[in-house]
């Protein structure tokens, strides 16, 4: 059976974790308000005029979830401060998000804020929902682009355009168990290990941890993102491929790199056995409960095992081990907040979510641990370094990540993409008939690029 995280499932592991917020008022000069969608690209900058008389309501969509809501709470903070005289309407979107979403849009009632997920974005694009930022970029003097990580930036993109801000530099890493690993005698990891050195390590963790029959009780990787994007994608990359071709008409899953490289990653479960077995119950999530050693996400959950796992053992965070290529190769995934393609107050709009990327809000989420920051002149800051307690010890490592972070691919919205449709069904499916040795890894994955390759040629 697939474990494929759900969506809300997706969420809450993301950690998009945060804490209440003390937010020190600020007041800019003077910005502009426009009251009307604007008809032109031309319009999107009217007469400026002072924040404090600026009236309306701006309304802004989101999901309810608890940690996104601790980052809106910041939002609310600093744009209350700017724009003393406009009401804020939270509206939670419930029910099917996209649809959702594309009723609104067509409708022209959706929020002027619109809350977006890396996944979303490509159909949100395609059905007007999003307006690219860039107008309001080229012209607020405030706002720094260049600052912001270009890693976690390629998921807000679509060809030229950017369309949301996202709120945290959400880059997979690998948290690792100190205490299993020592009491196997393994090494601890280091930023030079390799994947050749996880295996050594987990060879040993699994020789010292097992039952009467030989089977292994602990293992070196907790399965629960065995198919997630994030963690699978890079495995392509690390070896000289990637998912399609650089002109995005070829479905590469099995060239010969990328069957060597999911060869390599799905004999840590088939050959090695280093990897928690698919379906396996340990009563709950195996590295926080002491079963795994290790564990790939993102800084989001640095709360929850904090909580989870208290005083059972000593852990930590180091980047992913070193692909062929020499390089961390990672996954990034990102949320974060856009403007509707017909909002009624564009650029109050714009002063609201561009607070997101400022050097104050991230600093308050990064103290808060709701949030890494995604600005490079943040990267090193002892403000917020120096400010959190370990565990984890090393956080500079969610920074350094993103130096080797890996694009999600975009497919036609038709063919959905690695969440949705036809190449996350087909790419998942093979992922696990090759785990549970029902397929060898080239017969599944050309499956897979047939599959894939035939919804390509007909959305050309």
């Amino acid at each position: 059976m697939s474990t494929k995280l759900s969506r809300r499932e997706f969420l809450r592991l993301a950690g998009l974790a945060g804490a209440g917020v003390a937010l020190a008022a600020c007041q800019p000069a003077a910005t502009e308000a426009p009251t009307q969608p604007p008809t032109t690209e031309e319009e999107v900058v009217p007469t400026l005029v002072n924040m404090a008389d600026v009236t309306g309501e701006l309304r802004i969509g989101t999901i309810n979830d608890a940690s996104v809501n601790a980052v809106m709470d910041i939002l609310l903070a600093g744009f209350g401060a700017k724009y003393p005289n406009v009401k804020t309407k939270i509206e939670y979107q419930i029910g099917d998000y996209t649809e959702r979403l594309f009723t609104q849009a067509a409708a022209g009632t959706l929020p002027d804020v619109v809350w977006n997920a890396n996944l979303f974005t490509p159909g949100f694009v395609e059905n007007k929902v999003l307006k690219d930022l860039m107008p309001f970029i080229d012209v607020d003097e405030e706002f720094d682009l260049d600052d912001v990580y270009p890693a976690i930036l390629g998921e807000a993109r679509v060809g030229e355009g950017l369309y949301y801000l996202p709120a945290s530099l959400d880059v997979v890493t690998m948290y690792y168990n100190k205490t299993m690993l020592e009491a196997a005698g393994a090494s601890l990891p280091t930023a030079d290990w390799t994947w050749a050195d996880f295996l050594q390590a987990g060879l040993k963790v699994i020789e010292v941890n097992k039952d009467a029959e030989g089977n292994p009780t602990q293992w070196m990787l907790d399965n629960a993102t065995w198919n997630w994007s994030a963690t699978v994608h890079p495995w392509l990359v690390g070896y000289g491929s990637d998912t399609l071709s650089e002109d995005g008409k070829t479905s590469s899953w099995s060239s010969p790199e990328s069957i060597e490289a999911l060869t390599a990653y799905t004999e840590m479960w088939t050959k090695h056995k280093i990897a928690q077995p698919l379906g396996m119950d340990v009563g709950g999530q195996a590295f926080p409960m002491g079963k795994a050693a290790t564990f790939f996400h993102i800084a989001g959950l640095r709360k929850s095992f904090r909580e989870t796992i208290a005083d059972k053992f000593e852990w930590d965070v180091e980047l992913v081990p070193k692909m062929p290529n020499g390089k961390h190769n990672t996954g990034m995934g990102s949320y974060g907040f856009g403007i509707f393609e017909k909002a009624i107050m564009p650029q109050v709009a714009w002063d609201f979510i561009k607070y997101l990327n400022m050097p104050t809000a991230q600093l308050i989420m990064a103290k808060n641990m709701a949030g890494i920051p995604l600005l490079k002149s943040l990267a090193n800051d002892e403000r917020w370094l120096s400010f959190l307690t370990p565990p984890p010890t090393n956080n500079a490592a969610f920074v350094k990540a993103a130096d080797d972070g890996v694009f999600s691919k975009y497919y036609p919205v038709a063919c959905g993409g690695f969440y949705t449709g036809v190449v996350s069904q087909s790419y998942q499916a093979a992922l696990e008939s090759a785990i549970r040795g029902e397929k060898d890894v080239e017969t599944a994955f050309k499956e897979v690029d047939e599959k894939i390759q035939v919804c390509l040629d007909e959305n050309a």
